[in-house]
């Protein structure tokens, strides 16, 4: 490797990431191949300096400002990598955008579940039938899950390389309700299993909670949701010395509730958070949406139009809770991108 090379696993932690879901992609063999990540990454530069488009030699001029910004780009790599930190082998296509001045990033990340890509095959030989012969040979690949840190304008030329190449359909991700609070709740659940006696929180956990909607009158006697004027964001702090305490008793109320025969769908903390607000601050917290998660695995929210952003923070070395030897290990951190894959498939 040479010294202006980058590791392109190195990109992946500490980075804000737009999150978006593809339709499988087709193209001749296996994106991962040699030859095909060096083809399309000689293809995607060409069309990015402005050398090809749509088989034509062009320019664009609306792209001069940022190009003043970036500096020239000097190449684009396409390259397999595995998912730092993921101890079951999660794979991803990274693509980096090498510029004078500043380098990008994206990555597909492949599912590999052979459940889900039977599904998705089962709709991919539907939609075959109406392809060519010679379109027919291709082979479908899955990668349902793109993370994109980039501009706007690159992002865009990205994606129109990407459904113009791979004859795909790219959107943005959105996070359905209870998804941030689930992901805050496997990462408590992986630092703090039931019955461990040392606690492996790094961070503290912060919340970013939206108040309820009203129904206020638009001036027909009809009412229609409306947003808090005077209270638009609810922020809270878990000390992650307090958090251990939390788990245990969620932990407590959980199992009393399915003693009783009730199915609790809330986890632990979400289930001590609901009783510490209503005790303390009279808020019934399943009335309120998440915005936003910290943790010390990721940090993640919602846009307004309800579009994911993450940013995935690495693996940090823990006491071995199993063994209790004192000796370190690096924590598997690969449950949330699962998550996501598994959210985008």
């Amino acid at each position: 490797m040479s010294s202006d090379d980058i590791d392109p696993a190195s990109l992946f932690y500490n980075t804000s990431f737009n999150l978006h879901k593809v339709t499988p992609l087709n193209l001749n063999g296996s994106f991962a191949s040699p030859s095909n990540l060096k083809s399309y990454s000689t293809r995607l530069t060409n069309v990015l300096r402005g050398d090809v488009l749509r088989g034509v030699r062009v320019a664009d001029p609306t792209e001069a400002d940022a190009t003043s910004r970036t500096g020239n780009l000097n190449r684009v790599e396409f390259s397999v990598i595995q998912i730092p930190g993921s101890d079951r082998e999660l794979e991803a296509i990274a693509a980096i955008f090498r510029f004078e001045k500043i380098t990008y990033s994206a990555y597909l990340v492949r599912n590999s579940s052979p459940d889900a890509e039977a599904q998705i095959g089962a709709s991919s030989s539907r939609r075959a039938s109406l392809r060519s012969a010679a379109t027919q040979t291709n082979q479908t690949n899955y990668y349902p899950l793109l993370l994109t840190r980039t501009p706007g304008w690159l992002q865009s030329r990205f994606i129109e390389f990407l459904t113009e190449n791979f004859d795909c359909h790219v959107s943005n991700l959105r996070l359905p309700g209870g998804f941030i609070m689930s992901a805050v709740e496997q990462h408590l659940d992986r630092c703090l299993p039931p019955g461990s006696a040392i606690a492996s929180l790094s961070k503290n956990i912060q919340l970013s909670l939206e108040p309820p909607q009203l129904p206020v009158k638009d001036g027909q006697d009809a009412q229609k949701p409306a947003k808090l004027q005077t209270l638009k964001t609810i922020s809270m702090t878990f000390l992650r010395t307090d958090i251990p305490g939390m788990m245990h008793k969620g932990r407590e109320l959980k199992s009393k509730e399915e003693e009783g025969g009730l199915r609790e769908e809330r986890g632990p903390f979400e289930l001590a958070l609901s009783l510490y607000a209503y005790e303390h601050m009279g808020m019934l917290i399943e009335k309120l949406k998440v915005q936003r998660a910290t943790c010390g695995e990721f940090i993640m929210g919602v846009t307004a139009d309800g579009s994911g952003k993450c940013k995935f923070f690495p693996p940090e070395p823990v006491a071995d809770i199993e063994r209790s030897t004192g000796s370190e290990r690096p924590k598997s951190w690969d449950g949330l991108v699962r998550s996501l894959v598994e959210l985008a498939t």
